[in-house]
C-alpha cells in the first residue's frame, strides 16, 4: 500500500470499509415509500438522496478491515476497492451535502406526506392497509380450512 494512502487510511480508520451503499428505486407512491420505510426499520441503515437518485447505506464493516484501519487482503482486494480513489474518500471530502438523508421511518414518513400530499398519503395508506387486511383474512381462512 502506498505510504500516503496507508497514512490516510490509518488516520480515518477505514471509513469507506465500514459500510456499503447502492442505488434504489426512487419512491413515487405510498407503496414504494413503504418499501423504503421497511429498510429504515432495520439497524444501521440510512437512505439518502443525491442528485435526485436514492441510495441505501448499510453499515457493515468489511471482513478484511484490520484494527489499524488498513486492508487485511490488500493484494487480493476486489476491483471495487481497487477503483476507489482518495478523490472521493470519506476522510478527505467531508460532508457530502445530500439533498435528503433519512435515518428513521418517521423522517421518511414526514417526507412522503410532504411529497405526496397529506390527503393523498392518508388515502393511499388506508387503501393499502385495507387491501393487506383482506389478504391476511383470506390466508387465515385457508389455514383454518386446512386444519379442519
Amino acid at each position: 500500500m502506498p505510504d500516503r494512502v496507508s497514512l490516510m487510511c490509518r488516520e480515518c480508520g477505514g471509513k469507506c470499509c465500514r459500510y456499503f451503499c447502492f442505488q434504489i428505486d426512487a419512491p413515487d407512491d405510498f407503496s414504494t415509500f413503504e418499501d423504503v420505510r421497511w429498510f429504515l426499520l432495520h439497524e444501521d441503515i440510512t437512505v439518502h438522496v443525491e442528485d435526485g437518485d436514492w441510495y441505501i447505506s448499510i453499515a457493515n464493516p468489511c471482513k478484511a478491515l484490520r484494527a489499524d484501519g488498513r486492508c487485511g487482503s490488500y493484494e487480493t482486494r476486489p476491483l471495487i476497492c481497487r477503483k476507489y480513489s482518495m478523490d472521493n474518500c470519506d476522510h478527505t471530502t467531508g460532508d457530502y451535502g445530500y439533498e435528503a438523508t433519512f435515518t428513521t421511518p418517521e423522517e421518511l414518513e414526514a417526507y412522503a406526506i410532504k411529497t405526496l400530499g397529506k390527503k393523498a398519503y392518508a388515502k393511499a395508506r388506508e387503501k393499502a392497509y385495507k387491501k393487506a387486511a383482506r389478504k391476511e383474512a383470506k390466508r387465515n381462512k385457508k389455514r383454518e380450512k386446512k386444519r379442519a
